[in-house]
């Protein structure tokens, strides 16, 4: 009933070692390949020509379909070689088919994966010259990880091997977004904040995910040159950013008016005041997002590509952080105008963003049990906020980041998200 032909057998190993390294010199041309049609390798941009073959005007993309046409092919071979050798081994005849009893049963369709060392599509980032003009960086990303079959794949969505930068790092919301994104398998977390601790947060990070995955990032987030610095140097190391939370904020508040008891007369608050808080509240916040946006569309256009399509998957995502203050808060009139500022912020550049591909939206968090929120003190919290939200509690960091990292996962997500714990103050 089962029969071995040796010659048979190794004429049909001899076939699969031989697809085998043909399949390996093809994975040595194709990143020949991308080396010589990719322009960041050599510097010079690549005159745009039209692929007879494929009818593509990209001509990154025209090689890249060729070669991808001849490894499916090679692979073919490979598979048909291994079925021919288990065949040959196994010596099943048609007459032992017949002989069997058992009724036949369907095949299960087998799915081709490819091997492990495909090289992936290359990545292009931005840098700035020392005179300010753009030009591109090129940077063959990583392979992407398995996903983990301890958490559900959703968790991963637009977060898994991406390169992240979040502002107000050091601690606060902005600390809890960092971690959590790393836990969910970002590739790179830059830590931007002008906190020493910063550096300790990164290696903590680091160490809990046994990984080089976040790195801090020491200036102020109003600076535009190192808002850029540190763009470039992300996309240098890890590749483009497409996540984007800028967390920084800070709080100077006082009355709009106040009456001296002593003179009798007005004081107002100071306009040096407001414009800080709006500068590191409202407008860093806002040109942090844009960079990022800026970064993608620009790599975009250097891929041949222009608007972004509905099959493409997500280039980006922006999450401001805004809060229950602006809606109006008294004693914040500087902090409530930039976090109402941002609202507006928000709505007018996920309309126009969606043109390449990037999201935007805010999170409106309610108190949080952050530094900021302590400052206020215990005896304010306690007659001031916690009566009025529905949890009675400061609302912990980590639930603001999980919402952030909801909305950075779920694409149907737009608009304005509120994590308030069901905090109205009084009138």
């Amino acid at each position: 009933m089962f029969k071995t032909d040796s010659n048979v057998l190794d004429s049909m190993l001899q076939g699969v070692r031989q697809a085998t390294e043909a399949n390996f010199k093809l994975q040595q041309d194709l990143l020949r390949g991308w080396t010589r049609y990719w322009p960041g390798f050599t510097a010079r941009p690549v005159a745009p020509m039209v692929d007879q073959e494929s009818g593509l005007s990209n001509p990154i993309s025209a090689a890249a379909l060729r070669l991808a046409k001849a490894q499916h092919q090679l692979a073919m071979q490979r598979y048909d070689g291994a079925l021919a050798a288990l065949d040959s081994v196994l010596g099943i005849t048609q007459e032992a088919e017949a002989d069997s009893a058992a009724p036949a049963t369907e095949t299960p369709t087998k799915v081709a994966v490819p091997p492990s060392g495909a090289v992936q599509p290359q990545q292009e980032t931005i840098n700035t010259s020392q005179q300010g003009q753009s030009e591109m960086i090129t940077k063959a990303p990583e392979p992407e990880l398995q996903e983990s079959a301890e958490l559900p794949a959703g968790v991963y969505k637009n977060i898994r091997e991406k390169v992240a930068v979040v502002t107000g790092a050091a601690s606060g919301i902005g600390e809890a977004v960092a971690r959590e994104l790393a836990a969910r398998g970002a590739k790179a977390v830059m830590l931007v904040d002008r906190s020493d601790s910063v550096q300790e947060l990164a290696k903590s990070i680091n160490q809990k995910a046994g990984r080089e995955v976040a790195e801090a990032m020491l200036g102020d987030t109003t600076d535009e040159a190192f808002r850029k610095r540190v763009f470039n140097e992300a996309a240098e190391k890890y590749g483009i950013v497409s996540i984007c939370v800028p967390a920084a904020g800070i709080t100077r508040d006082a009355l709009a008016v106040t009456i001296n008891k002593e003179t009798g007369r007005a004081q107002i608050y100071p306009t040096e005041t407001f414009r800080q808080v709006t500068e590191v509240n409202l407008i860093a916040p806002i040109y942090w997002g844009i960079e990022m946006v800026a970064r993608i569309a620009e790599d975009r256009r250097q891929r041949g590509l222009k608007r972004w399509d509905p099959d493409e998957l997500i280039q980006g995502v922006v999450v401001f952080l805004g809060s229950v203050s602006s809606q109006g808060n008294k004693g914040q009139i500087s902090y409530a105008v930039a976090k109402a500022g941002l609202e507006g912020a928000a709505a007018t550049l996920t309309k126009e963003a969606i043109f390449h591909g990037v999201r935007c939206g805010i999170i409106h968090p309610g108190f949080t049990d952050t530094p900021m929120a302590r400052a206020l003190g215990q005896d304010f919290l306690d007659k001031n906020v916690l009566p009025y939200t529905q949890l009675r509690r400061l609302i912990k960091p980590e639930e603001i980041a999980d919402a952030i990292c909801f909305m950075i996962s779920n694409s149907a997500v737009s608009g304005e998200l509120w994590a308030d714990a069901g905090w109205h103050g009084p009138a």
